[in-house]
């Protein structure tokens, strides 16, 4: 006989907790940066997770002596996939209909993943930046979270069979404290010190375990206590500790910086974890608390109920709202977004997610008589989705060159040189598929390499709009730079400056510079002479390109800068056009005998964006150079930078 699932009352602080917190990390998702450590509310539903969970299976076993393992992921099927394989679908559909090629054959392996919740190691592989959204962000980034804990269901039943053995809930709390005490010294050892260990530190199953252990943990510490007087421990001392970590919390959430060193290489999202689980053990020992008069508040409580769907559908909502509406100010992104995404949740906890809880499938279907198809036909809908969204050329297989039209109409054929050359180019991502389009087939004498790093930017110092740091791979790349070069065998370095160099960073004070400074001005010539000292000593002949016009419209639609510009159009209009930065840029080269690559002129600018030529399209994405059009610049660039090259070694 199959023991039916254990019953706890349900404590409404806990969904007064999760609403809370869930409105503070959209908020902060739709565009309120001031909320720095809203990523930090990740380990408070994480607590959460593995404390309601273990509580579950620990009250179960006590009851029944066993736990029926079928019926637990059943209960977990039912929960998490019908809400997640709607938005899949939704998601698959959109791609079909609007999105370019570039974001489906992301989005072909982003549903794959996400359907069979291993999105996190996806993300890892691809060293994916959670925090440099200056690109095309996947609309299945945020589904690294469910990975994560539909991976602590798996083994969370199995870890606690094995404890019940010891028949000790001393010991079994020893031995969970031992394995969080070890994922957090192994997230230590991942660190965060290049692209590769910060995207393992953050999304990775090991390293997020230790926030899940501590909730299974406190599942323990107050397994078979109840809220009478006789075991809670005092008021006074419980309320006092309760508001300590309630603000501890939040304070977390309002101060830490993106991939602090002091929560991935020092312990932090342990103690963090720990703070969150004597919030939650507060609530649950006792219920006259004053903190729960606030937890308890409805509108709390209601969102908390329904926050697996604000998490779910928050995101695709914020970058179809950038992407549809450019010109939204960060206010109205905000209220919007988060309006659209509650009505969403509301509707789909009602129509949807209840039903199955209650009822299972048949509570979608009730006049059918066998609806256990669905179970398998509609993730296996998912699946034919996703390889109808990747049904589109594979990256460098997308366009044969020989058809693509030269840059310039009076462009003479391509002649090989004498010799062979190499070429280094440097900057973000632009650069970076610009080598990775190069086609070698038509330029046999020449060797392209990257030695660009995405999301990199020629200063060091920090953004003004967005507290983004430079990554320690970026700051690395252009330290390093002459070994990288010699490395590389390269004779020549083609800096292409980066897009970041038109926008306003902070001066040591905190305070934003920019076009107009000095000592803006100063910093962009001062990094490109470091770049310069590098290539001299690696031996090898530097070029430097300008940069291209784009069309603002477009460029607004970037996910993760929207709501900023839209507040500060004239930093967009100079990003778009930007004559400034380019002027200094000439003046440089030309001080320094340096070779000018002028591709702002050479795509026509001055006169507007510039959208196509010889009808290629030049950006799709508002930022990089289309497959097409890669093709198109590399028949005026590769011989130009060769050429110059020649020149300069003369």
């Amino acid at each position: 006989m199959t023991a039916p699932a254990p019953t706890r009352r349900r404590v409404a602080a806990l969904d007064g907790i999760r609403g809370s917190f869930m409105v503070l990390f959209m908020a902060y998702h739709f565009g309120l940066t001031a909320v720095t450590g809203a990523w930090t509310g990740i380990n408070v539903f994480f607590v959460l997770s593995g404390f309601l969970i273990a509580r579950l299976l620990i009250a179960e076993r006590e009851r029944f002596g066993r736990v029926d393992l079928l019926g637990f992921y059943r209960r977990r099927a039912r929960r998490l996939l019908p809400a997640l394989v709607a938005l899949l679908v939704v998601v698959a559909v959109w791609a079909l209909l609007f999105a370019d090629d570039a974001t489906r054959r992301q989005l072909r392996g982003d549903l794959v993943a996400t359907l069979g919740f291993v999105m996190n190691w996806r993300l890892i592989g691809d060293a994916d930046q959670y925090f440099a959204e200056f690109g095309s962000a996947s609309m299945l980034r945020h589904a690294w979270t469910l990975s994560v804990e539909e991976q602590f269901y798996l083994v969370v039943p199995l870890l606690l069979a094995i404890l019940a053995w010891f028949h000790s809930r001393r010991v079994s709390v020893l031995v969970l404290a031992s394995l969080a005490l070890l994922s957090a010294w192994w997230t230590a050892q991942v660190g965060v010190a290049d692209a590769s260990a910060q995207a393992h530190a953050y999304y990775g199953t090991d390293t997020r375990a230790q926030s899940l252990l501590v909730g299974v943990i406190l599942a323990y510490v107050v397994a078979g206590r109840g809220r009478s007087a006789r075991t809670a421990p005092s008021r006074p001392l419980v309320e006092s500790v309760a508001w300590l970590a309630f603000a501890g919390t939040v304070a977390a959430m309002l101060f830490v910086p993106p991939m602090s060193p002091l929560f991935f290489d020092h312990g932090g999202l342990l103690v963090q974890s720990a703070v969150v689980a004597v919030l939650v053990w507060a609530c649950v020992v006792r219920s006259d608390l004053s903190l729960q008069r606030l937890l308890d508040w409805r509108p709390f409580t209601y969102l908390g109920e329904r926050s697996y769907g604000l998490y779910l559908y928050h995101w695709p909502i914020k970058l179809w709202i950038e992407r549809g509406w450019p010109e939204i100010g960060t206010a109205a992104e905000i209220v919007v977004g988060c309006l659209i995404t509650i009505a969403l949740a509301v509707v789909s906890y009602r129509y949807l997610e209840r039903p199955v809880l209650d009822h299972g499938l048949r509570g979608l279907v009730p006049r059918w008589g066998r609806p256990a198809w669905l179970a398998v036909g509609a993730p296996a809908g998912v699946v034919v989705l996703a390889l109808m969204v990747g049904q589109v050329p594979a990256t460098g297989q997308a366009v044969d060159p020989a058809n693509v039209p030269t840059l310039r109409a009076d462009q003479a054929p391509y002649v090989p040189g004498s010799e062979p050359a190499t070429i280094a180019v440097f900057g973000d991502s632009v650069p970076d598929r610009l080598a990775e389009s190069f086609p070698q087939q038509q330029y046999e004498d020449l060797t392209v390499v990257s030695l660009a790093q995405p999301g990199c930017d020629l200063l060091d110092s920090r953004l003004a709009y967005r507290h983004v740091e430079q990554t320690p791979e970026c700051r690395a790349g252009k330290r390093d730079l002459a070994s990288n070069v010699r490395s590389a065998g390269a004779d020549t370095v083609l800096v292409m400056v980066p897009t970041f160099a038109a926008i306003p960073h902070e001066d040591p004070e905190g305070r934003p510079v920019w076009l107009e400074s000095r000592q803006f001005r100063r910093q962009i010539l001062d990094a490109l002479d470091r770049l310069r000292a590098g290539a001299d000593e690696a031996g090898a002949v530097m070029q430097v390109a300008t940069l291209p016009c784009r069309d603002p419209r477009q460029l607004a639609t970037i996910p993760g800068i929207s709501g900023y510009v839209a507040d500060h159009p004239e930093v967009i209009d100079a990003t778009a056009e930007p004559t400034t930065v380019n002027g200094w840029v000439r003046t440089w080269a030309a001080a320094r005998d340096v070779p000018l690559v002028d591709l702002y002129a050479a795509l026509g600018c001055g006169d507007g964006p510039v959208q196509k030529i010889h009808d290629v399209t030049l950006f799709s994405d508002g930022l990089h150079f289309d497959a097409e059009a890669s093709i198109m610049v590399w028949s005026w660039l590769a011989p130009l930078v060769r050429d110059q090259a020649e020149e300069a070694g003369r």
